[in-house]
């Protein structure tokens, strides 16, 4: 089924569900200041369901919205918010009750089989036209542009994430939007760009990261967006940490970047926010998927980026590898 099919049946879907009071409002797309442009959007009335839209624009990870609207933070009573869904946000839903940051009753899915989303940014350097539209079919984008139609692969033009996606179904679902069960993967993560890194030396990985921390603003975007980044007080803001200043000299970006990855080490799901949000465009799931291949190698996990019940470094095994060790030992 076509997003746009998929967009009239979430349209008539958010309707009876606002109108039952089946849920107390609802978390998904609506448009933006252009038509290649998707925003969220939170609506509690039926006659707003209109504003929602289903598009190749969007692909940003919704799921964290629903943390600032439980019932517990809004002080209303304990009816489930709706949110509209793809794989990332699914996985992103399902970090956060993991963390116990959401209980299941907290949300109504209402989920489709996403195929890929398109990244903006890249289809402006591509075509730099103004694109009033665009439509998936198989392994091809089709836009609308001020010169007329134009057709790129969607290894061209899709999110980075989307070309690594394993996971294009959120699982949980109350509502499945479509007639397509097709689960199969839309990409696969082979870690390319890890493996470039560390083919550098030392010196020269150093001189990479010193070039990307040294533009960094210390916004925080990164850390907000970030599903599996949900303490409800962030120790990289706390002004009695002495062990971190609110300065941005460059040993401080690095003591920012490098105590954020390690803290969602293995909680990662992969989504690419934080990367997609940096105002200043540091490459971060670098960090992330580094961490990511060495747990899955370390700890024998195949998809180290869905989250667990227990995750393999939230307990000790005593089976679990010691290279360090190993390596005293034999010297």
């Amino acid at each position: 089924m076509s997003l746009k099919n998929m967009e009239n049946q979430l349209i008539a879907e958010v309707k009876e569900l606002l109108e039952s009071g089946k849920v107390r409002g609802f978390v998904g797309f609506g448009r933006g200041y252009g038509m290649a442009e998707s925003v969220p959007v939170f609506i509690t009335d039926a006659l707003d369901a209109e504003k929602l839209v289903l598009d190749p624009f969007c692909g940003m990870t919704i799921a964290k919205y629903v943390l600032e609207r439980t019932p517990q933070a809004v002080g209303q009573t304990r009816r489930p918010l709706g949110i509209l869904a793809k794989g990332c946000d699914g996985l992103a839903l399902a970090r956060l009750m993991r963390d116990r940051r959401l209980q299941p009753d907290d949300v109504y899915v209402v989920g489709f089989n996403c195929r890929g989303m398109v990244d903006a940014k890249k289809v402006r350097a591509r075509l730099g036209l103004k694109v009033s539209g665009a439509r998936l079919e198989g392994d091809q984008v089709h836009f609308e542009t001020a010169e007329g139609p134009v057709t790129l692969s969607k290894d061209e033009c899709l999110l980075d994430k989307c070309l690594a996606c394993e996971n294009p179904l959120p699982e949980d679902c109350q509502v499945l939007l479509g007639d397509d069960q097709d689960t199969g993967p839309v990409g696969h993560r082979d870690y390319a760009g890890v493996a470039n890194l560390e083919a550098l030396s030392p010196d020269e990985r150093y001189r990479f990261w010193t070039r990307q921390f040294e533009r960094c603003l210390r916004c925080f975007a990164c850390r907000n967006v970030c599903s599996a980044c949900n303490c409800i007080t962030c120790s990289l803001e706390d002004r009695e940490v002495e062990w971190l200043g609110k300065d941005t000299q460059l040993s401080e970006q690095f003591m920012f970047h490098f105590t954020r990855a390690y803290h969602v080490a293995g909680r990662c799901v992969g989504c690419g926010e934080c990367e997609r949000v940096c105002p200043v465009e540091i490459p971060l799931m670098l960090l992330n998927e580094k961490l990511m291949r060495d747990i899955r190698d370390l700890f024998g996990v195949c998809d180290p980026h869905v989250p667990r019940e227990t995750e393999p470094l939230g307990e000790f095994n005593p089976e679990d590898p010691e290279g360090w060790r190993e390596e005293d030992e034999r010297a």
